[in-house]
Order: C-alpha cells, then structure tokens, then sequence
C-alpha cells in the first residue's frame, strides 16, 4: 500500500476490495482456512487496492451515531489491560460482562444478548498490508462484513440452542478495541452504512473449514463509500458497530478493515486489538 498522505485530520490510505469478476454469476466467492494442498483452489478471488478518505469521527461524536452510521464508541467501565486480555479467564469474567451491560444500555427492548466469541490481533512488525499467516493473527485488510442475514440466522440457531427461535429480531454486533496503547498503529476504518448498496456493492462469500463454512460479505469499490476511524482510542473506549439487523434492507451491516496510517508515530507500538461478536434478540415489535 503506497501514496498514503494526512489532509486536515483525515487520512488518504488505500484498503482492499474484492475484484468483480463475471464467473461470481455462477460460481460463490469462497476461500478455504485449510491448506488444500493444490486439489483445489484455495479461493476463487482477487482483492484490488483502492485508495480512499478516511476522516477521523471524533469531531462528528453524537448520541445518535450508532442509529446515524451503524456504529458508535463507548465506555467500559472495568478497561482492562495489555496483558489482561492476553489472560482468556479475565476476559470472560470481566471484559464480558461489561460488553454486556454495553449490549443492554444499547438495547434495552430487547428479550437476550448473547456473546459468541472473540478473537485477539497481534501486528507482526514487519506486516505491511498483505494478510499472510505468521505466529499472530494479523490486522484484516479486506473491506467486508463478518456476517450475512443468512449466516446470522443459522449461527444464532446453532449456537444459541437455550433460546427460543421464534425470535422477530436479530442483530449482530461486533466490539473493536486496540489496547497497546494510544490506538493509531493500524487502526480499525468503518463504512457508514448508508453509503453502501447492499446486494450491488456487497456479495456473500463462504469461508470454507475443514468440516464446516461460515458466510460473510465482501465489498465491491464505490466511490460513494464514506469511511471513518477513531483517532486516540482511549484505554475505556470501544468501538460497536452492526454486522446486521434483521429488520434493515440488506440487513445495514457496518464494513470494516484495517488499514496504513500515516499519523502513527515511526516507534508506536504495534498494535494488539480485540474484537467480540454479539447477538441481540428481540421478540416484540420494539425498536432500539
């Protein structure tokens, strides 16, 4: 990734799209998380590097912004730290539970939250943007989307089994933060969604398990994509954001990806960041 500048507080980076290709006419974008060994493909896609405006939100922070953009920060009131969320008990007994007050304070029509998982990132000091496998995982370059309304359902019905499934509702919500300090060192850019043409400039794909898959979107390159950051996340801030919501057109998921960032410091830390997937559940018809 080249020809990143700074302008007025917002950032010109280039992040990853997926290239269009006629084939997706009849053939599903797909990816293999297994070493196939040559049988087959391990995808059937290309990304392509587009360059885009990434403008800090912090002067745009409102009460509105999660209903306005799909997402919005928030406060936790127990932070943890660097090395607490390496400590996986510490995470679930603390970390957790203050999500789900989050959760509730953000939904409170709704009937159960449920927490499914979380997944920790480590910058490798020599990633530069491609997202090659080395001993951590490294930040997420592809613009996409974790969840499609199909897989949303089917991954609440598998996982959730104590809950009734005749809900009206689901909503899918992902928690970002980076905790290596002051969090600039390849930071998280958000798509506000109603900028996105969900179906035209969003397609699902398969990410392909040895024994099973999971179905999340990727973008396609608009111009029209309005992009923001959170510059100088706090040790008490987190980022949610919607992955779907039943009852939106296109089910408004919020893309994501990582990306350069110029502002950062030559010595910032690398960043280390923690992201956790929620689903919240309504049964009557109220909105939150």
């Amino acid at each position: 990734m080249t020809n990143d500048s700074v302008t007025f507080d917002s950032v010109q980076t280039e992040v990853l799209y997926l290239v269009k290709d006629s084939k997706f006419d009849v053939e599903k974008p797909y990816e293999l998380a297994y070493d196939a060994k040559g049988v087959i493909p391990q995808s059937n896609m290309l990304d392509e590097s587009r360059p885009v405006t990434i403008h800090n939100f912090r002067p745009f922070q409102n009460t509105e912004m999660f209903g306005d953009f799909g997402f919005a920060i928030m406060n936790i009131d127990d932070p943890l730290t660097a090395v607490e969320f390496h400590n996986e008990n510490v995470v679930r007994d603390r970390y957790y539970p203050s999500i789900e007050k989050l959760l509730w304070q953000s939904f409170p029509g709704a009937a159960a939250v449920r927490i499914i998982e979380h997944d920790l990132r480590k910058r490798h000091p020599k990633f530069t943007g491609t997202e090659e496998i080395s001993e951590t995982v490294q930040p997420a370059t592809r613009v996409h989307i974790d969840y499609s309304l199909y897989s949303a359902d089917r991954t609440a019905r598998a996982f959730f089994r104590d809950l009734p499934l005749d809900y009206r509702r689901l909503v899918t919500v992902n928690f970002w933060k980076s905790f290596q300090g002051p969090g600039n060192d390849w930071p998280l850019a958000l798509c506000d969604y109603r900028t996105i043409r969900y179906g035209v400039e969003s397609t699902p794909t398969d990410r392909v398990y040895h024994n099973r898959f999971t179905e999340n979107q990727r973008l396609y390159f608009s111009p029209d994509h309005k992009w923001y950051y959170f510059k100088d996340l706090g040790i008490d801030e987190v980022l949610m954001f919607r992955q779907t919501d039943s009852d939106l057109e296109g089910g408004g998921g919020v893309a994501h990806a990582s990306f350069h960032n110029p502002i950062a410091a030559i010595d910032a830390a690398p960043r280390e960041s923690i992201e956790l997937r929620a689903f919240v559940f309504f049964t009557e018809n109220i909105t939150a």
